[in-house]
C-alpha cells in the first residue's frame, strides 16, 4: 500500500517536474521575442504606390491640304449640269444626290402631260417660289441658284427655275430630247431666246465665270470642223516630237487671236495620244490624252481609232491662267473636260457628270 502511495507520489512529483519545466522553458521563448511597441509610437503611412504613366497616342485631326488658288476659284461657283429639249425652250438639271433627296422626302409633283397645249405650257410647269421644298434648300441647293446657261461656243442665256419633274414609268435612263419629259430633275425656261436642240448647259449665275468668258466663234458649220494650218500643225510637231494625223479647230477667239483644236498624233507602237491645244500669239498648251490602241474602242466605246466628238463651252481668261470646258461625245454619250492652265499646260479639272444616250 505504501508502495502504491510511494509511486503515486513519484509520479505526480516527475508531472509537476515537467509541467514547471516546460513553463520555465515557454518563458525563455516569451524573453526572445522583440518587445511590444509602445503606446505613443509615431505612425508612418506608407507611400502610395503610383500607377505606371500610359503612353497614350494624341489623337490628331487629319492635316487638311491647303486648297491652290485654281481650287479656291473653282469652289467659288455655283456650276451644274443639264441639257436642252426638242424646242429649245427649257433645260433640265439632272443631279441624282438632289433627285434622291426629292423622292426620299416625297416632295410635291408637277404632273406633265404627254402632249402639253401651247397656251397652257407655262401652267404645266409652273412652281410657286413658296412650294420650293425647305428640306432640299437646307441641304444645301436652291433651285433660284442658277440664273445662266452657257452653251455651246459661249452661248450664255438667262433662265427661269420651273419645276421639279418626277421620273415617268416610260423612262429609258437616256439623257436625249426623246426622254427629256420622263427623267426626274429641275426644269428651267428660257423663252426669249432659243437654247440649242439637245447641247449640254453649264448652269451658274451672274459671277466671275461669266464676265471672264471670252466670245469663241465656230469655225465650221453644224459641228464641221476644218483642219488645221499646216504652219500651226508642222510646229506643233516640232514641239511634240511625233508626227501629226490629222488637226482640226474647234473654235477661234473673237479677241486675241486664239485657236482652240484637237490633234491625232501617229500612232507609235500600241501607244495612241491626241492633244487638246490652245494656240495664240503668246503661248501653246495642251492637254494629253494617251491610250492603248483599240481597233473598236481606243477612247470611247465604238469610236475605233478616233478620240470622238469635242465641242467647246467657253474659254475664260483669270489671273490662274486660261479655263476651258468642253464637251466630249460619242455613240454612246458624253462628259464633259474642264481643263485649267497650270505650269504651262492644261490639267485636267475632275467633272461629276456624263450624258448617256445610247447608241
Amino acid at each position: 500500500m505504501f508502495f502504491k502511495k510511494h509511486k503515486i507520489i513519484s509520479i505526480t512529483l516527475s508531472m509537476l517536474m515537467i509541467l514547471t519545466a516546460t513553463m520555465l522553458s515557454g518563458c525563455e521563448i516569451l524573453n526572445e521575442l522583440p518587445p511590444a511597441p509602445a503606446d505613443d509610437y509615431e505612425y508612418i503611412a506608407e507611400e502610395p504606390v503610383s500607377e505606371p504613366e500610359l503612353d497614350y497616342a494624341v489623337q490628331q485631326e487629319p492635316e487638311v491640304p491647303e486648297l491652290s488658288a485654281w481650287e479656291r476659284r473653282l469652289a467659288s461657283w455655283p456650276m451644274a449640269f443639264g441639257f436642252a429639249n426638242e424646242e429649245g425652250s427649257k433645260l433640265i438639271l439632272v443631279n441624282y444626290d438632289f433627285i434622291d433627296l426629292m423622292e426620299a422626302n416625297e416632295a410635291p409633283v408637277i404632273q406633265i402631260e404627254a402632249e402639253e397645249p401651247e397656251e397652257e405650257e407655262d401652267s404645266d410647269y409652273m412652281l410657286a417660289p413658296a412650294d420650293k421644298p425647305e428640306f432640299l434648300i437646307e441641304a444645301g441647293f436652291d433651285p433660284d441658284t442658277f440664273s445662266l446657261a452657257i452653251g455651246p461656243y459661249s452661248d450664255i442665256k438667262p433662265i427661269t427655275f420651273r419645276s421639279w419633274q418626277r421620273e415617268t414609268a416610260q423612262n429609258n435612263n437616256r439623257d436625249n430630247v426623246y426622254n427629256f419629259k420622263n427623267l426626274p430633275g429641275f426644269v428651267y425656261a428660257q423663252k426669249e431666246w432659243a437654247l440649242s436642240r439637245n447641247k449640254t448647259y453649264v448652269l451658274t449665275n451672274m459671277g466671275p465665270l461669266v464676265e471672264s468668258t471670252l466670245v469663241l466663234g465656230a469655225p465650221g458649220w453644224k459641228g464641221n470642223t476644218p483642219p488645221m494650218a499646216e504652219e500651226t500643225l508642222n510646229a506643233i510637231e516640232r514641239q511634240k516630237n511625233r508626227s501629226v494625223v490629222w488637226g482640226k479647230t474647234l473654235a477661234t477667239t473673237k479677241v486675241g487671236g486664239g485657236e482652240i483644236g484637237v490633234v491625232l498624233f501617229e500612232r507609235q507602237g500600241n501607244d495612241m495620244l491626241f492633244s487638246i491645244a490652245y494656240i495664240d500669239d503668246n503661248k501653246t498648251l495642251f492637254w494629253d490624252c494617251p491610250a492603248q490602241y483599240d481597233a473598236s474602242s481606243t477612247w470611247r466605246v465604238d469610236a475605233g481609232e478616233e478620240p470622238g466628238v469635242f465641242e467647246p463651252m467657253f474659254l475664260a481668261r483669270f489671273d490662274e491662267g486660261l479655263l476651258l470646258m468642253l464637251t466630249w461625245g460619242s455613240a454612246e454619250g458624253e462628259t464633259i473636260l474642264l481643263l485649267r492652265e497650270e505650269d504651262g499646260a492644261f490639267v485636267q479639272t475632275e467633272i461629276d457628270f456624263a450624258r448617256y444616250w445610247g447608241a
